[in-house]
């Protein structure tokens, strides 16, 4: 057990390490824990990986096209998803074991070896959540972007509709009926009764003349 006084220098020496105090020493200090980087809080990235990781966010928001604070929300889930599955992979393609010295190279999926079993563990564990996000957010996303579609498609160019936030317009529109005004037929193309005369001014009944069971009108040879 320690003695009070050792307790009082740990203490005292506690006080005068302040840590690192500039923003790259702490973003530094902030990976000493890392070892795998499948549970970081934040992306994993290698100063050599900086590039590749430019040109996938890139890339997604140029394909996703989000628009406004949820969409871009859910993009930003889409990369880093995206970025911890490769990351899955890079760490399954590390995992090899040499035995006892030997130069023969097993695969961690078959290997006894409790720190490699573990490491998958790790790795399918880390993979499974990531595929449920990824796909949660990309549901989410279509959704949003499809409601927004069909709001600008079902009403006139330039309806404002910043002020009905989530409104799923497909189900308002299918539950509230929409009052059509239709011009009446002009008194020329309305349809005659049966026992009325024709309009062609044979003097037969439309029935028996220009009627959709009419006869056949035979001519004389």
């Amino acid at each position: 057990m320690s003695s009070a006084a050792k307790l009082a220098a740990n203490a005292a020496n506690a006080q005068a390490s302040t840590g690192p105090r500039t923003e790259e020493g702490k973003a530094a200090c902030s990976k000493n824990a890392i070892t795998l980087g499948l549970y970081a809080r934040r992306d994993f990235i290698r100063p050599e990986e900086e590039p590749i990781y430019a040109r996938l966010e890139a890339e997604l928001q140029a394909e996703l096209a989000p628009n406004g604070v949820l969409e871009q929300n859910l993009v930003d889930e889409i990369r880093r998803c995206t970025w911890r599955l490769r990351r899955c992979g890079q760490v399954e393609a590390n995992l090899i074991l040499r035995l006892n010295g030997d130069d023969c190279i097993l695969d961690a999926m078959e290997t006894t070896d409790a720190r490699a079993e573990k490491i998958q563990k790790s790795v399918d564990r880390a993979r499974s959540q990531a595929h449920r996000l990824l796909h949660k957010c990309t549901a989410e996303l279509r959704k949003l972007q499809t409601d927004r579609q069909f709001a600008a498609e079902a009403f006139p160019e330039g309806t404002d509709h910043t002020g009905f936030g989530l409104i799923d317009w497909r189900t308002v529109i299918k539950n509230v009926p929409i009052t059509k005004q239709t011009q009446a037929e002009p008194p020329s193309a309305q349809k005659p009764g049966r026992n009325a005369v024709c309009p062609c001014k044979s003097g037969l009944k439309y029935k028996r003349c220009c009627g959709k069971d009419a006869p056949a009108v035979l001519h004389a040879a």
